[in-house]
């Protein structure tokens, strides 16, 4: 589809089966961080399929670069459903993944009372009053799904936004899937709405439906049992504690708050959280120390040695400690890596290369390929800095580069009135990575703008 609005903004529609006008459907815009608008359409299809809900999905969304793109593609999907009467003006959802849930969660504030929900994959923000913990406080009309891959180097970030959202009051869930920094499977993506579709039920957006509640309550009892089961009981407790955050009022939650009561009570799950929090600890200190060490790395007056800068950046400790099987500090130790790799990979030589400096960005590329193949968009970097390579380097570097598989690298590699209502307050800002999504529009589900 290409919008009308604006010719150079094009997005992936899908319509449910069924779909007509004469009745009102919930719409999600899923923003990918690579504007791959079928990839991210297709992992909520089944779901949208069940629920019957309308999915637009960008060509032009980006990450890793300044807001404008994000901000016309969204606006232009803004467009496109104001003009469709079909689509329901109180239940509008945003998907992300990365950069583009960070995007989400800005333009859920800064579009706050017409935004839903946020489903943010693989990327969260950092607490600011004004941003979304403290915007929706208290609020149960709107609602937040997380979720992170076991080994995505922004695991702990998303964690992190969910225990903020808890902590006011904001109704949350937050899931783990096995896998690198992407978007989850279909089935996850399918949880997420229907978790969505329950929220809405409990918030007053949609009519409630009890025995589709009820059905899905049966479900979910099941699955928290069957985990608690195999002795997964911090997965158990989790599960449990959202029952009976969602659910309190069937009576059959209860069984939900006691189990996770009970399991709260043991030194096993004690210990495991005092683990988690150590470890989540670490995580913070490397994200604070990557930094420091890049920035010594490019005052140096040459490139680090491939021996030193694998040293600073403890390649070879976290390699042995991810090497350790399926414990949480190996878990954690891969994720560690997986962050490394992504600043070695991309963007540190993607710097380099801007200001110049080929032979700089190869030595960054070299170390990346001591930890895990470089690809995706890494590809094109490689390819620019090999004009400074040795004959030694190029032949260290052949055949490191791995063709894209749809997901950006395996390593590396967020009650509204009628839509004629128009923002009370057109200074509303929220900080994401230090840019601003603003409102500025008097229309209808008002247009954003980057500040």
């Amino acid at each position: 589809m290409r919008s009308t609005a604006d010719t150079s903004q094009t997005f992936a529609l899908y319509l449910p089966p069924g779909y007509t006008t004469e009745r009102r459907w919930p719409v999600l815009f899923v923003l990918d961080p690579r504007g791959r608008a079928l990839l991210g359409l297709k992992r909520f299809q089944d779901g949208a399929a069940r629920l019957g809900w309308v999915v637009l999905s960008s060509y032009n969304t980006l990450s890793d670069g300044p807001p404008e793109p994000n901000v016309a593609a969204v606006n232009a999907m803004l467009a496109w459903a104001q003009a469709h009467p079909s689509l329901d003006p109180t239940r509008l959802y945003l998907a992300g993944f990365s950069g583009t849930a960070r995007a989400a969660l800005g333009f859920a504030v800064a579009l706050r009372g017409h935004v839903a929900g946020v489903i943010a994959v693989g990327g969260a923000l950092g607490f600011a009053m004004g941003g979304p913990e403290t915007a929706f406080a208290a609020d149960s009309t709107f609602a937040y799904f997380g979720s992170a891959g076991t080994q995505d180097f922004n695991y702990e970030e998303v964690f992190a936004m969910a225990d903020r959202f808890r902590t006011t009051r904001v109704p949350f869930r937050v899931v783990a899937f096995d896998g690198p920094h992407g978007w989850p499977p279909p089935d996850v993506c399918g949880d997420a709405l229907d978790w969505l579709e329950l929220r809405a039920m409990l918030g007053g957006r949609r009519a409630m439906d009890s025995g589709w509640v009820r059905a899905r309550l049966a479900g979910e009892l099941a699955r928290a049992a069957e985990l608690e089961r195999l002795g997964r009981w911090a997965d158990a407790v989790r599960l449990d504690e959202a029952i009976g955050r969602d659910y309190a009022r069937w009576p059959e939650a209860r069984e939900a708050t006691d189990r996770a009561s009970a399991l709260r009570r043991s030194p096993v799950l004690a210990r495991y959280e005092a683990e988690v929090r150590r470890l989540a600890e670490r995580d913070l200190h490397q994200g604070l120390e990557l930094p420091k060490i890049f920035a010594w790395a490019r005052s140096e007056r040459e490139a680090p040695s491939l021996a030193t800068l694998a040293g600073k950046l403890r390649i070879g400790e976290l390699q042995r400690t991810a090497e350790r099987g399926d414990s949480l500090e190996a878990a954690s130790a891969r994720r560690l890596l997986a962050r490394v790799h992504v600043n070695l990979a991309f963007y540190e030589p993607r710097a380099y290369l801007a200001n110049g400096s080929p032979g700089r960005a190869l030595r960054m590329l070299e170390a990346a390929a001591t930890i895990g193949p470089i690809q995706g968009d890494a590809c094109v970097l490689l390819r620019e800095a090999l004009v400074a390579a040795t004959a030694d380097q190029r032949a260290r570097l052949a055949g490191q580069c791995v063709p894209a598989s749809g997901e950006r690298g395996q390593i590396h590699y967020r009650s509204a009135t009628a839509w004629t209502t128009p923002f009370k307050n057109a200074s509303n800002t929220h900080s994401d990575h230090h840019r601003r999504y603003r409102v500025s529009s008097a229309s209808a589900w008002s247009a954003v703008r980057a500040g």
